[in-house]
C-alpha cells in the first residue's frame, strides 16, 4: 500500500462578514503550493497550504497538515483537519 502526497492551497474570502472558503486549487510540488499560496493570499483574506497524504489504490486520505498560513484563517477550519 504506497501513499501518494497532494498539495492543496485553500483560500479564504469575506462573505457575509465571516471567513468561508473559496475553491480549493491544486499544485504539483510543495515549492508551488508555497508560492502559489502566498500569491493567492495577497487578493484573498488568507489562504493554507494543505499537505495531504493518501493510499495510492482507494484514495483515502491517512493525515492533513497544514504547512503554510497566510493572512486569515478560520479556528474551525483548523480544528476539522486535526478530526480527520
Amino acid at each position: 500500500m504506497a501513499q501518494i502526497e497532494t498539495y492543496v492551497i485553500q483560500p479564504f474570502h469575506i462573505h457575509r462578514k465571516r471567513l468561508a472558503p473559496s475553491q480549493g486549487v491544486p499544485a504539483k510540488t510543495q515549492q508551488q503550493a508555497v508560492i502559489d499560496g502566498r500569491r493567492i493570499a495577497s487578493s484573498k483574506a488568507g489562504a493554507a497550504v494543505l499537505k495531504i497524504l493518501a493510499d495510492d489504490e482507494t484514495g483515502e486520505p491517512s493525515s492533513i497538515e497544514v504547512i503554510e498560513r497566510y493572512g486569515d484563517i478560520p479556528d474551525e477550519f483548523e480544528e476539522s483537519i486535526r478530526a480527520l
